[in-house]
């Protein structure tokens, strides 16, 4: 089968990023073939389709023709039909994050050709103008089920209301383009994920849950008697909650990851020697706190949905003790292979790390890694996947079971061929 694999960016810049390539290899270790169409940046890993990434606006560094290539980019339309004509049949089309750089604009190109269309949800964005369902560092769900106007009224984008405009504009034009419409089957990564998207009328018809994955790798036997976060330097994070609960006792935190909330972090530790701060870790490096922790610390205040760093942390054999909110619940058992606290409560949480304290630590890991197993492995995933890939066309079925890309119908405009490069204008 033959998989045309659809994200912003063809390097690593968050989560979203890093699902994108593990579905990637995943798939290619199955047999299939995958074709990426990403965005040109100087920072992309290297593709022989790499001559047919276009470019996007830049949000960074905005010309006014960015404000047009925002909403509909020509250029990825264009580009598309170039890489399309160029691999001759494609059985199913995976798009990950695309809105606001390569845009709708893509998905008339898909469905011309009659190719399947799957989505991956990493975020909130059909419900959300801004993404995040956040307003003003608090969690809002004003535009889920009412008008995209709330956004404004708030300004939920950097406290601008000209930004938040242009962000509910584009949601809007958006919707208008067929981000909903045109898409054969979504995938949240969460129960709280689809039901937030059912409740801003996406089509339960077209909805499936399938968390992310993670592989196991090796467990250490005992454990180093710290605690570890690993993820984004942020506030809705709850960082503030966690080191408030550590601070004065005798507990040793380590906190890996980098962001905006970086300087705040640095002046809150300076007199707390039991807060250790390492910079941004990833790798083997990362692994290896992963795997000699006694527990990983996910105290996000915000809606989560599958974070990575609960998969990781059970993938290694390490307890989790993290906030119930989003779809955090969904990954954590609470007293069997890690323990949940309400969040942004600094007493919750310490009682939680007392019953961590308390409990048989070898038997937490023991479940932690079963769990990882058997819910959240690569084996798992692909085999979910490949029945999303089925639901979302009728073709998709034959070339699955041939294990490679067939001629299941002509939805190509032109045999396929070397790939060739293109010149940006």
């Amino acid at each position: 089968m033959r998989v045309l694999q659809v994200s912003h960016n063809h390097h690593i810049v968050g989560g979203s990023d890093r699902v994108f390539f593990a579905t990637s290899e995943l798939l290619k270790q199955a047999g299939h073939e995958v074709v990426p169409f990403c965005l040109s940046s100087p920072k992309d890993l290297p593709s022989q389709w790499s001559g047919y990434f276009p470019r996007g606006a830049d949000s960074a560094h905005p010309h006014p023709r960015d404000i047009g290539r925002y909403f509909y980019n020509r250029e990825a339309r264009k580009s598309l039909e170039r890489l399309l004509d160029c691999t001759g049949t494609i059985d199913v089309a995976h798009l990950h994050i695309y809105h606001g750089k390569l845009t709708p604009a893509i998905l008339p190109v898909l469905k011309a050709r009659r190719i399947p269309i799957v989505q991956t949800l990493h975020e909130y964005k059909l419900a959300c103008p801004v993404y995040t369902l956040q307003r003003q560092g608090k969690n809002c769900d004003a535009c889920v089920e009412g008008s995209l106007l709330n956004s404004i009224r708030f300004r939920c984008k950097d406290g601008s209301a000209l930004r938040s405009a242009i962000m509910a504009a584009e949601m809007a034009s958006s919707r208008l383009a067929g981000d909903v419409r045109l898409v054969d089957r979504f995938i949240c990564v969460s129960d709280f994920q689809k039901a937030i998207m059912t409740r801003a009328g996406l089509p339960q018809d077209k909805l499936a849950t399938l968390h992310n994955f993670v592989d196991a790798g090796p467990v250490h036997e005992g454990h180093d008697g710290y605690l570890l976060y690993a993820g984004r330097i942020e506030a809705l994070k709850g960082l503030q909650t966690l080191m408030s609960a550590v601070e004065g006792t005798d507990r040793k935190l380590l906190i890996a990851g980098d962001g905006a909330w970086v300087p705040d972090l640095r002046q809150r530790i300076r007199n707390q020697p039991q807060i250790t701060y390492l910079g941004f870790q990833s790798g083997a490096a990362l692994a290896e706190l992963i795997r000699r922790a006694k527990a990983v610390v996910v105290p996000s205040e915000w809606y989560e949905n599958c974070p990575m760093s609960v998969l990781e942390a059970k993938a290694h054999g390490r307890p989790v003790v993290a906030s119930a909110i989003g779809g955090i619940p969904e990954l954590v058992r609470d007293g069997l292979d890690g323990f949940l606290f309400d969040p942004g409560q600094r007493d919750d949480l310490i009682r939680a790390l007392d019953r961590l304290d308390h409990a048989d630590h070898a038997l937490l890991s023991q479940k932690a890694r079963q769990d990882s197993e058997h819910r959240f492995s690569g084996r798992v995933h692909l085999a979910r996947l490949m029945d999303v890939y089925r639901d979302a066309g009728d073709g998709v079925e034959i070339a699955i079971s041939q294990g490679k890309a067939g001629s299941l119908r002509d939805r190509s405009r032109a045999p396929r061929s070397e790939p060739k490069p293109v010149v940006h204008t």
